[in-house]
Protein backbone atom coordinates (compact mmCIF):
# COMPACT_ATOMS: atom_id res chain seq x y z
CA UNK A 1 0.00 0.00 0.00
CA UNK A 2 2.82 2.41 1.00
CA UNK A 3 4.68 1.98 -3.07
CA UNK A 4 0.94 3.29 -4.81
CA UNK A 5 0.98 6.23 -1.82
CA UNK A 6 2.27 8.82 -4.51
CA UNK A 7 -0.03 7.90 -7.06
CA UNK A 8 -2.96 8.27 -4.51
CA UNK A 9 -1.88 11.67 -3.88
CA UNK A 10 -0.89 12.39 -7.52
CA UNK A 11 -5.11 11.46 -8.30
CA UNK A 12 -6.36 13.54 -5.50
CA UNK A 13 -4.01 16.63 -7.17
CA UNK A 14 -5.65 15.82 -10.41
CA UNK A 15 -9.10 15.74 -8.46
CA UNK A 16 -8.17 19.24 -7.58
CA UNK A 17 -6.55 20.39 -10.49
CA UNK A 18 -10.24 19.07 -12.34
CA UNK A 19 -12.17 21.30 -9.74
CA UNK A 20 -10.78 24.42 -10.31
CA UNK A 21 -10.08 24.15 -14.09
CA UNK A 22 -13.61 23.23 -14.74
CA UNK A 23 -15.42 25.24 -12.08
CA UNK A 24 -17.51 27.95 -13.82
CA UNK A 25 -15.81 27.07 -17.12
CA UNK A 26 -18.65 29.07 -18.80
CA UNK A 27 -19.39 32.38 -16.33
CA UNK A 28 -17.28 34.28 -17.67
CA UNK A 29 -17.95 36.70 -20.48
CA UNK A 30 -16.42 35.25 -24.39
CA UNK A 31 -13.16 37.86 -25.27
CA UNK A 32 -11.64 39.55 -28.32
CA UNK A 33 -9.24 36.33 -28.58
CA UNK A 34 -11.53 33.72 -27.74
CA UNK A 35 -14.11 35.23 -30.37
CA UNK A 36 -10.92 34.49 -33.34
CA UNK A 37 -10.54 30.69 -31.17
CA UNK A 38 -14.68 30.06 -32.26
CA UNK A 39 -14.80 31.61 -35.75
CA UNK A 40 -11.48 29.36 -36.75
CA UNK A 41 -12.13 25.88 -35.25
CA UNK A 42 -15.86 26.39 -35.99
CA UNK A 43 -14.66 26.28 -39.77
CA UNK A 44 -15.67 29.80 -40.48
CA UNK A 45 -13.76 33.02 -41.38
CA UNK A 46 -13.98 36.75 -42.01
CA UNK A 47 -15.53 36.45 -44.89
CA UNK A 48 -18.76 35.17 -43.20
CA UNK A 49 -19.23 38.16 -40.95
CA UNK A 50 -22.20 40.41 -42.89
CA UNK A 51 -20.22 44.06 -42.89
CA UNK A 52 -21.64 47.41 -43.70
CA UNK A 53 -25.66 46.93 -42.90
CA UNK A 54 -27.76 46.75 -40.38
CA UNK A 55 -28.88 43.11 -39.81
CA UNK A 56 -30.45 41.37 -37.02
CA UNK A 57 -28.27 40.47 -34.00
CA UNK A 58 -29.20 36.79 -34.79
CA UNK A 59 -27.86 37.07 -37.73
CA UNK A 60 -24.26 37.66 -36.01
CA UNK A 61 -25.17 35.18 -33.52
CA UNK A 62 -25.79 32.15 -36.00
CA UNK A 63 -22.02 32.34 -37.62
CA UNK A 64 -20.79 30.72 -34.58
CA UNK A 65 -22.25 27.35 -35.49
CA UNK A 66 -20.01 24.42 -36.75
CA UNK A 67 -19.08 23.99 -40.23
CA UNK A 68 -18.74 19.90 -40.24
CA UNK A 69 -17.16 20.44 -44.42
CA UNK A 70 -14.28 22.11 -43.07
CA UNK A 71 -10.92 20.35 -42.88
CA UNK A 72 -7.85 20.89 -40.85
CA UNK A 73 -6.08 22.32 -44.51
CA UNK A 74 -9.00 24.58 -45.37
CA UNK A 75 -8.46 25.76 -41.52
CA UNK A 76 -4.92 25.89 -41.87
CA UNK A 77 -5.15 28.00 -44.67
CA UNK A 78 -7.91 30.33 -42.74
CA UNK A 79 -5.65 30.97 -40.33
CA UNK A 80 -2.48 31.47 -42.70
CA UNK A 81 -3.99 34.72 -44.05
CA UNK A 82 -6.62 35.79 -41.66
CA UNK A 83 -4.64 35.56 -37.86
CA UNK A 84 -0.84 35.58 -37.18
CA UNK A 85 -0.91 31.93 -35.32
CA UNK A 86 0.14 28.13 -36.90
CA UNK A 87 -2.71 26.00 -37.13
CA UNK A 88 -2.39 23.51 -34.40
CA UNK A 89 -4.50 24.11 -31.90
CA UNK A 90 -7.33 25.51 -34.43
CA UNK A 91 -7.41 21.91 -36.31
CA UNK A 92 -7.79 20.22 -32.33
CA UNK A 93 -10.37 22.31 -31.38
CA UNK A 94 -12.58 21.94 -34.21
CA UNK A 95 -12.31 17.87 -34.23
CA UNK A 96 -13.12 18.42 -30.51
CA UNK A 97 -16.38 20.53 -31.46
CA UNK A 98 -16.94 17.97 -33.58
CA UNK A 99 -18.42 16.16 -30.48
CA UNK A 100 -21.74 16.63 -28.51
CA UNK A 101 -23.21 19.85 -26.85
CA UNK A 102 -25.04 22.57 -27.00
CA UNK A 103 -22.25 25.40 -26.72
CA UNK A 104 -19.26 26.33 -28.69
CA UNK A 105 -17.67 28.23 -25.95
CA UNK A 106 -18.02 25.50 -22.94
CA UNK A 107 -16.55 22.96 -25.68
CA UNK A 108 -13.32 25.02 -26.73
CA UNK A 109 -12.61 25.73 -23.07
CA UNK A 110 -13.01 22.49 -21.78
CA UNK A 111 -10.55 21.32 -24.06
CA UNK A 112 -7.95 23.61 -22.80
CA UNK A 113 -8.68 22.77 -19.37
CA UNK A 114 -8.32 19.05 -20.25
CA UNK A 115 -4.54 20.44 -21.83
CA UNK A 116 -4.15 22.43 -18.20
CA UNK A 117 -4.99 18.78 -16.78
CA UNK A 118 -2.71 16.93 -18.90
CA UNK A 119 0.02 19.42 -18.10
CA UNK A 120 0.12 18.74 -14.00
CA UNK A 121 0.05 15.41 -14.78
CA UNK A 122 3.19 15.80 -16.97
CA UNK A 123 4.98 17.78 -14.75
CA UNK A 124 4.98 14.86 -12.19
CA UNK A 125 6.65 13.25 -14.67
CA UNK A 126 9.08 16.11 -14.96
CA UNK A 127 10.45 16.46 -11.79
CA UNK A 128 9.97 12.35 -11.01
CA UNK A 129 11.92 12.12 -14.36
CA UNK A 130 14.69 15.28 -13.01
CA UNK A 131 14.65 14.95 -9.13
CA UNK A 132 12.37 12.69 -7.18
CA UNK A 133 8.91 11.13 -6.23
CA UNK A 134 8.41 13.77 -4.08
CA UNK A 135 9.25 16.67 -6.48
CA UNK A 136 6.98 15.74 -8.74
CA UNK A 137 4.12 15.71 -6.43
CA UNK A 138 5.28 18.98 -5.32
CA UNK A 139 5.45 20.30 -8.78
CA UNK A 140 2.00 18.99 -9.38
CA UNK A 141 0.76 20.55 -6.92
CA UNK A 142 2.04 23.90 -7.66
CA UNK A 143 0.05 24.29 -10.95
CA UNK A 144 -2.19 22.63 -9.08
CA UNK A 145 -2.92 25.61 -7.81
CA UNK A 146 -1.52 28.08 -9.51
CA UNK A 147 -3.36 31.10 -10.73
CA UNK A 148 -2.02 31.51 -13.22
CA UNK A 149 -2.06 28.05 -14.69
CA UNK A 150 -5.67 27.96 -13.60
CA UNK A 151 -6.47 31.50 -15.50
CA UNK A 152 -4.98 30.05 -18.75
CA UNK A 153 -7.13 26.87 -18.61
CA UNK A 154 -10.29 28.68 -18.29
CA UNK A 155 -9.58 30.47 -21.43
CA UNK A 156 -10.44 29.00 -25.20
CA UNK A 157 -7.00 29.76 -26.45
CA UNK A 158 -3.73 27.87 -27.23
CA UNK A 159 -1.39 28.31 -24.39
CA UNK A 160 -2.13 25.20 -22.10
CA UNK A 161 -1.59 23.23 -25.40
CA UNK A 162 2.13 24.74 -25.71
CA UNK A 163 3.11 24.48 -21.74
CA UNK A 164 1.81 21.07 -22.16
CA UNK A 165 4.17 20.23 -24.80
CA UNK A 166 6.80 22.50 -23.14
CA UNK A 167 6.87 20.14 -20.04
CA UNK A 168 7.37 16.82 -22.25
CA UNK A 169 9.50 18.34 -24.87
CA UNK A 170 11.92 19.39 -21.27
CA UNK A 171 11.47 16.35 -19.65
CA UNK A 172 12.91 14.57 -22.86
CA UNK A 173 15.79 17.41 -22.50
CA UNK A 174 16.38 15.92 -18.93
CA UNK A 175 16.22 12.55 -20.37
CA UNK A 176 18.97 13.33 -23.10
CA UNK A 177 21.15 14.86 -20.20
CA UNK A 178 21.19 11.82 -18.36
CA UNK A 179 21.92 9.95 -21.26
CA UNK A 180 24.90 11.70 -22.54
CA UNK A 181 26.26 11.55 -18.62
CA UNK A 182 25.34 7.69 -17.95
CA UNK A 183 25.56 6.39 -21.06
CA UNK A 184 27.82 8.59 -23.50
CA UNK A 185 24.60 8.55 -26.25
CA UNK A 186 21.45 9.59 -26.43
CA UNK A 187 18.99 6.16 -26.99
CA UNK A 188 17.11 6.50 -30.59
CA UNK A 189 13.53 6.33 -28.88
CA UNK A 190 14.90 9.56 -26.62
CA UNK A 191 15.95 11.44 -29.45
CA UNK A 192 12.99 10.75 -31.93
CA UNK A 193 10.21 11.39 -28.88
CA UNK A 194 12.10 14.62 -28.25
CA UNK A 195 12.39 15.88 -31.68
CA UNK A 196 8.31 14.94 -32.10
CA UNK A 197 7.43 17.34 -28.97
CA UNK A 198 9.33 19.95 -30.15
CA UNK A 199 7.87 20.10 -33.21
CA UNK A 200 4.08 19.86 -32.22
CA UNK A 201 5.09 22.77 -30.04
CA UNK A 202 6.52 24.69 -33.26
CA UNK A 203 3.09 23.99 -34.51
CA UNK A 204 0.60 25.02 -31.50
CA UNK A 205 2.21 28.37 -30.84
CA UNK A 206 4.92 31.09 -31.96
CA UNK A 207 6.65 31.41 -28.34
CA UNK A 208 7.46 27.65 -28.57
CA UNK A 209 10.25 28.66 -30.77
CA UNK A 210 11.84 30.31 -27.92
CA UNK A 211 11.54 27.05 -26.31
CA UNK A 212 13.06 25.09 -28.98
CA UNK A 213 15.88 28.15 -29.34
CA UNK A 214 16.87 27.97 -25.22
CA UNK A 215 16.74 23.50 -25.17
CA UNK A 216 19.24 23.62 -28.10
CA UNK A 217 21.66 26.34 -26.42
CA UNK A 218 21.07 24.63 -22.51
CA UNK A 219 22.43 21.19 -23.89
CA UNK A 220 25.40 23.62 -25.72
CA UNK A 221 26.26 25.28 -22.81
CA UNK A 222 26.11 22.35 -20.12
CA UNK A 223 28.51 20.43 -22.79
CA UNK A 224 30.61 22.66 -23.36
CA UNK A 225 30.89 23.79 -19.30
CA UNK A 226 32.09 19.95 -18.76
CA UNK A 227 34.38 20.04 -21.07
CA UNK A 228 36.15 23.40 -20.35
CA UNK A 229 36.01 22.29 -16.54
CA UNK A 230 34.93 18.94 -15.89
CA UNK A 231 36.22 19.55 -12.08
CA UNK A 232 34.78 22.48 -11.36
CA UNK A 233 31.18 21.31 -12.98
CA UNK A 234 31.33 18.34 -11.96
CA UNK A 235 27.62 17.02 -12.44
CA UNK A 236 26.70 13.81 -11.17
CA UNK A 237 28.81 11.18 -10.64
CA UNK A 238 29.44 9.71 -14.07
CA UNK A 239 29.11 5.87 -14.23
CA UNK A 240 32.74 4.53 -14.91
CA UNK A 241 30.98 1.82 -17.95
CA UNK A 242 29.48 5.11 -19.92
CA UNK A 243 31.39 4.98 -23.19
CA UNK A 244 33.17 7.94 -24.15
CA UNK A 245 31.23 10.95 -26.26
CA UNK A 246 32.50 10.17 -29.94
CA UNK A 247 31.06 12.22 -33.12
CA UNK A 248 28.65 10.09 -34.30
CA UNK A 249 27.02 10.65 -30.72
CA UNK A 250 27.20 14.31 -31.43
CA UNK A 251 26.16 14.09 -34.61
CA UNK A 252 22.90 11.72 -33.98
CA UNK A 253 21.82 14.66 -31.13
CA UNK A 254 22.03 17.23 -33.97
CA UNK A 255 19.94 15.22 -35.62
CA UNK A 256 17.23 14.76 -33.33
CA UNK A 257 17.59 18.62 -32.27
CA UNK A 258 17.20 19.72 -36.16
CA UNK A 259 14.81 17.56 -37.11
CA UNK A 260 12.09 19.93 -36.05
CA UNK A 261 13.33 22.71 -38.29
CA UNK A 262 12.79 20.41 -41.09
CA UNK A 263 9.28 19.52 -40.36
CA UNK A 264 8.24 23.29 -39.57
CA UNK A 265 9.72 23.92 -43.19
CA UNK A 266 6.81 24.31 -44.56
CA UNK A 267 5.34 26.92 -42.23
CA UNK A 268 8.25 28.93 -42.66
CA UNK A 269 6.95 31.55 -44.78
CA UNK A 270 3.83 31.79 -43.34
CA UNK A 271 5.81 32.44 -40.03
CA UNK A 272 8.00 35.31 -41.65
CA UNK A 273 5.07 36.85 -43.21
CA UNK A 274 2.52 36.80 -39.68
CA UNK A 275 5.88 38.58 -38.35
CA UNK A 276 5.42 41.63 -40.44
CA UNK A 277 1.61 41.84 -40.16
CA UNK A 278 -0.23 44.78 -38.70
CA UNK A 279 -1.63 42.71 -35.95
CA UNK A 280 1.37 42.33 -34.09
CA UNK A 281 2.20 46.12 -33.82
CA UNK A 282 -0.02 46.03 -30.30
CA UNK A 283 3.22 45.15 -28.86
CA UNK A 284 4.80 48.22 -30.17
CA UNK A 285 4.31 51.28 -27.39
CA UNK A 286 1.46 53.80 -28.87
CA UNK A 287 3.47 57.04 -27.61
CA UNK A 288 6.92 55.84 -26.53
CA UNK A 289 8.52 57.06 -23.73
CA UNK A 290 11.40 56.89 -21.34
CA UNK A 291 8.71 54.95 -18.95
CA UNK A 292 9.00 52.20 -22.04
CA UNK A 293 12.47 51.10 -21.14
CA UNK A 294 11.50 50.35 -17.24
CA UNK A 295 8.06 48.68 -18.34
CA UNK A 296 8.70 45.74 -19.33
CA UNK A 297 11.31 44.82 -16.57
CA UNK A 298 8.15 45.70 -13.73
CA UNK A 299 5.56 44.15 -15.93
CA UNK A 300 7.92 40.76 -16.04
CA UNK A 301 7.91 41.17 -12.50
CA UNK A 302 4.37 41.28 -11.62
CA UNK A 303 3.84 38.03 -13.84
CA UNK A 304 6.27 36.17 -11.25
CA UNK A 305 4.09 37.24 -8.63
CA UNK A 306 0.59 36.34 -10.34
CA UNK A 307 2.27 32.73 -11.10
CA UNK A 308 1.72 31.90 -7.34
CA UNK A 309 -0.84 34.70 -6.29
CA UNK A 310 -3.29 36.65 -6.92
CA UNK A 311 -5.50 38.30 -5.11
CA UNK A 312 -8.72 41.33 -5.97
CA UNK A 313 -6.89 44.85 -7.34
CA UNK A 314 -8.40 45.41 -11.15
CA UNK A 315 -11.58 47.33 -10.69
CA UNK A 316 -11.80 47.01 -6.67
CA UNK A 317 -12.24 50.02 -4.56
CA UNK A 318 -8.99 51.35 -2.45
CA UNK A 319 -9.67 49.55 0.75
CA UNK A 320 -9.56 46.33 -1.06
CA UNK A 321 -6.68 47.19 -3.22
CA UNK A 322 -4.22 48.46 -0.72
CA UNK A 323 -4.74 45.38 1.46
CA UNK A 324 -4.53 42.92 -1.94
CA UNK A 325 -1.70 44.49 -2.99
CA UNK A 326 0.43 43.93 0.49
CA UNK A 327 -0.74 41.16 1.20
CA UNK A 328 0.51 39.42 -2.35
CA UNK A 329 4.34 41.16 -1.86
CA UNK A 330 4.04 39.63 1.81
CA UNK A 331 3.05 36.43 0.38
CA UNK A 332 5.75 36.52 -2.50
CA UNK A 333 8.60 37.72 -0.16
CA UNK A 334 8.26 35.22 2.13
CA UNK A 335 8.07 32.52 -0.92
CA UNK A 336 10.60 33.92 -2.33
CA UNK A 337 12.87 34.32 0.62
CA UNK A 338 12.44 30.76 1.88
CA UNK A 339 12.60 29.32 -1.44
CA UNK A 340 16.42 30.67 -2.76
CA UNK A 341 18.09 28.90 -0.13
CA UNK A 342 16.24 25.66 -1.35
CA UNK A 343 16.64 26.50 -5.19
CA UNK A 344 21.06 27.09 -4.22
CA UNK A 345 19.93 23.78 -2.54
CA UNK A 346 19.26 22.01 -5.48
CA UNK A 347 21.56 23.70 -7.14
CA UNK A 348 24.18 22.51 -5.62
CA UNK A 349 23.26 19.07 -4.36
CA UNK A 350 25.00 16.10 -6.14
CA UNK A 351 22.05 14.20 -7.11
CA UNK A 352 20.42 16.89 -8.47
CA UNK A 353 22.39 19.93 -9.56
CA UNK A 354 22.36 18.34 -13.33
CA UNK A 355 18.78 18.50 -13.61
CA UNK A 356 18.95 22.31 -11.54
CA UNK A 357 20.96 23.50 -13.68
CA UNK A 358 19.49 22.40 -16.89
CA UNK A 359 15.55 23.85 -15.79
CA UNK A 360 17.64 27.18 -14.47
CA UNK A 361 19.60 27.55 -18.07
CA UNK A 362 16.68 26.99 -19.80
CA UNK A 363 14.53 29.93 -17.89
CA UNK A 364 17.27 32.13 -17.93
CA UNK A 365 17.86 31.81 -21.97
CA UNK A 366 14.23 32.50 -22.55
CA UNK A 367 14.50 35.53 -20.43
CA UNK A 368 17.41 36.88 -22.41
CA UNK A 369 15.07 36.11 -25.54
CA UNK A 370 12.09 38.34 -23.98
CA UNK A 371 14.97 41.07 -23.67
CA UNK A 372 16.03 40.78 -27.41
CA UNK A 373 12.59 41.28 -28.51
CA UNK A 374 11.70 44.03 -26.36
CA UNK A 375 14.60 45.82 -26.22
CA UNK A 376 16.01 44.47 -29.85
CA UNK A 377 12.80 43.95 -31.93
CA UNK A 378 10.49 46.56 -30.17
CA UNK A 379 8.09 43.70 -29.38
CA UNK A 380 7.28 44.58 -25.86
CA UNK A 381 5.78 40.70 -25.27
CA UNK A 382 5.92 41.46 -21.78
CA UNK A 383 2.95 43.93 -22.00
CA UNK A 384 0.70 40.36 -21.28
CA UNK A 385 0.95 38.65 -18.67
CA UNK A 386 -0.35 35.63 -20.51
CA UNK A 387 2.62 35.63 -22.51
CA UNK A 388 5.32 34.42 -19.23
CA UNK A 389 3.60 30.92 -20.46
CA UNK A 390 6.13 29.50 -22.21
CA UNK A 391 8.86 29.57 -19.03
CA UNK A 392 6.62 28.96 -16.66
CA UNK A 393 6.23 25.23 -16.12
CA UNK A 394 9.66 25.31 -15.87
CA UNK A 395 8.99 27.57 -13.10
CA UNK A 396 7.18 25.13 -11.74
CA UNK A 397 9.15 22.48 -11.80
CA UNK A 398 12.01 24.38 -9.69
CA UNK A 399 9.20 25.62 -7.32
CA UNK A 400 8.41 21.79 -6.50
CA UNK A 401 11.91 20.81 -6.57
CA UNK A 402 12.99 23.54 -4.27
CA UNK A 403 9.75 23.02 -2.07
CA UNK A 404 10.65 19.32 -1.46
CA UNK A 405 14.84 20.25 -0.82
CA UNK A 406 16.43 21.03 3.07
CA UNK A 407 17.98 23.93 2.62
CA UNK A 408 21.55 23.75 3.95
CA UNK A 409 21.57 24.84 7.71
CA UNK A 410 25.27 27.25 8.02
CA UNK A 411 25.74 25.86 11.70
CA UNK A 412 25.14 22.32 10.94
CA UNK A 413 27.05 22.62 7.50
CA UNK A 414 30.06 23.87 9.43
CA UNK A 415 30.16 21.34 12.04
CA UNK A 416 29.63 18.79 9.87
CA UNK A 417 32.10 19.76 7.16
CA UNK A 418 34.89 19.76 9.99
CA UNK A 419 34.48 16.65 11.20
CA UNK A 420 33.78 15.32 7.39
CA UNK A 421 37.56 16.53 6.85
CA UNK A 422 38.62 15.23 10.12
CA UNK A 423 37.29 11.31 9.21
CA UNK A 424 37.20 11.73 5.92
CA UNK A 425 33.64 11.61 5.05
CA UNK A 426 31.92 12.85 2.00
CA UNK A 427 31.31 16.75 2.01
CA UNK A 428 27.92 18.41 3.16
CA UNK A 429 25.03 18.02 0.45
CA UNK A 430 21.83 18.75 1.32
CA UNK A 431 18.97 15.84 0.32
CA UNK A 432 15.86 16.20 -0.65
CA UNK A 433 13.10 15.54 2.03
CA UNK A 434 9.58 14.10 1.75
CA UNK A 435 6.60 17.13 1.83
CA UNK A 436 6.68 17.89 4.65
CA UNK A 437 10.11 19.75 4.73
CA UNK A 438 9.98 23.57 5.49
CA UNK A 439 7.43 23.24 7.91
CA UNK A 440 4.87 25.76 7.08
CA UNK A 441 6.03 26.83 4.22
CA UNK A 442 4.25 24.39 2.11
CA UNK A 443 0.68 24.17 3.47
CA UNK A 444 1.06 27.94 3.01
CA UNK A 445 2.70 28.03 -0.28
CA UNK A 446 -0.60 25.70 -1.58
CA UNK A 447 -3.69 27.68 0.79
CA UNK A 448 -2.35 30.57 -0.89
CA UNK A 449 -2.53 29.25 -4.49
CA UNK A 450 -5.88 28.00 -3.69
CA UNK A 451 -7.36 30.47 -2.89
CA UNK A 452 -6.23 32.80 -5.54
CA UNK A 453 -7.11 30.30 -7.99
CA UNK A 454 -10.66 30.51 -6.49
CA UNK A 455 -10.47 34.57 -7.09
CA UNK A 456 -9.18 33.29 -10.91
CA UNK A 457 -12.70 31.17 -10.90
CA UNK A 458 -15.36 34.01 -9.63
CA UNK A 459 -13.22 35.99 -12.09
CA UNK A 460 -12.05 39.06 -9.90
CA UNK A 461 -8.48 38.81 -11.00
CA UNK A 462 -7.17 38.55 -14.47
CA UNK A 463 -9.85 40.55 -16.29
CA UNK A 464 -10.01 42.03 -19.53
CA UNK A 465 -9.54 45.13 -20.57
CA UNK A 466 -12.45 45.13 -22.95
CA UNK A 467 -15.12 44.12 -20.91
CA UNK A 468 -17.84 42.52 -22.93
CA UNK A 469 -20.13 41.45 -19.84
CA UNK A 470 -20.44 45.33 -18.65
CA UNK A 471 -20.98 46.87 -21.94
CA UNK A 472 -23.43 44.34 -22.89
CA UNK A 473 -25.29 45.58 -19.61
CA UNK A 474 -24.85 49.61 -20.83
CA UNK A 475 -25.89 48.77 -24.11
CA UNK A 476 -29.50 47.24 -22.63
CA UNK A 477 -29.96 50.94 -21.02
CA UNK A 478 -33.62 50.62 -22.03
CA UNK A 479 -34.87 46.58 -22.62
CA UNK A 480 -37.83 47.32 -23.91
CA UNK A 481 -36.76 50.57 -26.46
CA UNK A 482 -35.62 48.82 -29.81
CA UNK A 483 -32.09 49.04 -29.67
CA UNK A 484 -29.18 49.32 -32.96
CA UNK A 485 -25.73 49.47 -32.31
CA UNK A 486 -23.16 50.09 -34.76
CA UNK A 487 -19.13 49.24 -34.35
CA UNK A 488 -16.79 51.43 -36.32
CA UNK A 489 -13.95 49.32 -38.09
CA UNK A 490 -10.78 49.69 -39.10
CA UNK A 491 -9.61 46.03 -38.97
CA UNK A 492 -10.99 42.83 -37.96
CA UNK A 493 -9.55 42.57 -34.80
CA UNK A 494 -12.10 45.51 -33.70
CA UNK A 495 -14.79 43.13 -35.52
CA UNK A 496 -13.73 40.83 -33.29
CA UNK A 497 -14.19 42.86 -30.32
CA UNK A 498 -17.81 43.68 -31.48
CA UNK A 499 -18.39 40.19 -31.56
CA UNK A 500 -17.78 39.22 -28.09
CA UNK A 501 -20.19 42.08 -27.14
CA UNK A 502 -23.13 40.97 -29.69
CA UNK A 503 -22.70 37.55 -27.91
CA UNK A 504 -22.92 39.18 -24.66
CA UNK A 505 -25.84 41.38 -25.55
CA UNK A 506 -27.92 38.44 -27.18
CA UNK A 507 -27.75 36.98 -24.10
CA UNK A 508 -29.55 39.29 -22.15
CA UNK A 509 -32.11 40.62 -25.27
CA UNK A 510 -32.96 37.05 -25.69
CA UNK A 511 -36.24 36.15 -25.49
CA UNK A 512 -39.45 38.82 -25.81
CA UNK A 513 -37.72 41.79 -25.75
CA UNK A 514 -38.04 44.40 -28.93
CA UNK A 515 -35.54 43.34 -32.08
CA UNK A 516 -31.78 44.44 -31.96
CA UNK A 517 -30.55 45.77 -34.69
CA UNK A 518 -26.14 45.12 -35.26
CA UNK A 519 -23.67 46.33 -38.32
CA UNK A 520 -19.99 46.70 -38.47
CA UNK A 521 -19.26 50.15 -40.59
CA UNK A 522 -15.75 50.88 -41.93
CA UNK A 523 -14.19 53.71 -40.49
CA UNK A 524 -12.11 54.35 -43.35
CA UNK A 525 -10.74 57.06 -44.03
CA UNK A 526 -12.59 58.72 -41.05
CA UNK A 527 -15.83 58.22 -38.93
CA UNK A 528 -17.51 60.40 -41.72
CA UNK A 529 -17.67 57.44 -43.86
CA UNK A 530 -19.72 55.43 -41.11
CA UNK A 531 -22.36 58.84 -40.37
CA UNK A 532 -22.99 58.49 -43.93
CA UNK A 533 -24.03 55.03 -43.84
CA UNK A 534 -26.20 55.16 -41.05
CA UNK A 535 -28.41 57.88 -43.65
CA UNK A 536 -29.09 55.07 -45.68
CA UNK A 537 -30.33 52.61 -43.27
CA UNK A 538 -33.94 50.68 -43.75
CA UNK A 539 -36.65 48.54 -42.19
CA UNK A 540 -36.21 50.24 -38.74
CA UNK A 541 -39.30 49.95 -36.62
CA UNK A 542 -41.59 53.04 -36.27
CA UNK A 543 -41.18 53.59 -32.43
CA UNK A 544 -38.25 55.45 -30.67
CA UNK A 545 -34.70 53.69 -31.26
CA UNK A 546 -31.27 54.16 -28.97
CA UNK A 547 -28.83 53.93 -31.36
CA UNK A 548 -25.36 53.12 -29.59
CA UNK A 549 -22.53 54.24 -31.62
CA UNK A 550 -19.28 52.04 -31.01
CA UNK A 551 -16.24 53.98 -31.97
CA UNK A 552 -12.93 52.77 -31.05
CA UNK A 553 -10.20 55.57 -31.60
CA UNK A 554 -12.59 58.19 -31.24
CA UNK A 555 -12.53 60.70 -28.91
CA UNK A 556 -15.49 62.04 -26.57
CA UNK A 557 -15.42 65.76 -28.18
CA UNK A 558 -15.41 64.05 -32.07
CA UNK A 559 -18.55 62.17 -31.82
CA UNK A 560 -21.35 64.84 -33.47
CA UNK A 561 -24.14 66.12 -31.59
CA UNK A 562 -26.87 65.19 -34.22
CA UNK A 563 -26.89 62.26 -36.37
CA UNK A 564 -29.56 60.39 -39.33
CA UNK A 565 -30.63 57.13 -38.77
CA UNK A 566 -32.60 56.28 -41.66
CA UNK A 567 -35.07 58.99 -41.99
CA UNK A 568 -35.12 60.02 -38.92
CA UNK A 569 -32.72 62.28 -36.58
CA UNK A 570 -31.00 61.02 -33.86
CA UNK A 571 -29.78 63.58 -30.89
CA UNK A 572 -26.85 62.65 -28.50
CA UNK A 573 -27.42 62.11 -25.11
CA UNK A 574 -24.43 63.49 -23.08
CA UNK A 575 -24.95 61.93 -19.84
CA UNK A 576 -24.78 58.25 -21.34
CA UNK A 577 -21.35 58.08 -22.77
CA UNK A 578 -18.82 55.50 -21.49
CA UNK A 579 -15.49 53.62 -22.09
CA UNK A 580 -14.63 50.31 -21.12
CA UNK A 581 -11.58 49.95 -23.21
CA UNK A 582 -12.92 51.38 -26.55
CA UNK A 583 -15.83 54.57 -26.67
CA UNK A 584 -19.44 54.10 -26.72
CA UNK A 585 -21.98 56.89 -27.14
CA UNK A 586 -25.73 56.82 -26.94
CA UNK A 587 -27.99 58.62 -29.30
CA UNK A 588 -31.89 58.67 -29.00
CA UNK A 589 -33.75 58.15 -31.76
CA UNK A 590 -37.81 59.93 -32.56
CA UNK A 591 -40.01 58.14 -33.73
CA UNK A 592 -41.01 57.79 -37.10
CA UNK A 593 -42.95 60.98 -39.40
CA UNK A 594 -46.09 59.89 -40.63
Amino acid sequence: MHRYRPYWSLAGILILGTVLRFAQLEAKPVWLDEILTGLFSLGRSYENIPLDAVLPLAQFIDIFTLNLTASCQQIAQTVATESTHPPLFFCLTHEWLRGNGDSWIWQARSLSALFGLGAIAAMYGLNRIAFSRQAGLMGAAAIAVSPFAVYLSQEARHYTLPMLLVILSVSGLIQIQKDLLHRGKVRPWVGITWAIFNTLGLYSHYFFLLAWVAELFTIFALSLGQYLHPERLRLEQQSSSAPPKKMVTWLSLGGYSLLPLLLYLPWLPTLHNHFSRPETDWFKPFEPSWVDSVTPIFQTLAGWVVMVVTFPVENQPLWIVIPSVILMLLCWGYFLLSIVPRLKAVLTSQSTRLSGLTLLVFTVVILLEYLILVYGLGKDITSAVRYHFIYYPVICALLGASLTMTPPNPLTKTRFSILARAGGLRPYSPTLQGAGAGSYLIPAFLIVGLISSVFVVSNWVFQKSYDPAGVAQQLNLEPTVPLVVVVGYENMQEVALGLSFALELDKIRGGNLPETGWAFMTRSPSYQSVWEKLGSVSGLPSSAVNLWIVAPGLRQREYPPQLGLGDRLCNLDPSQYYRLGIPYQLYRCGREEN
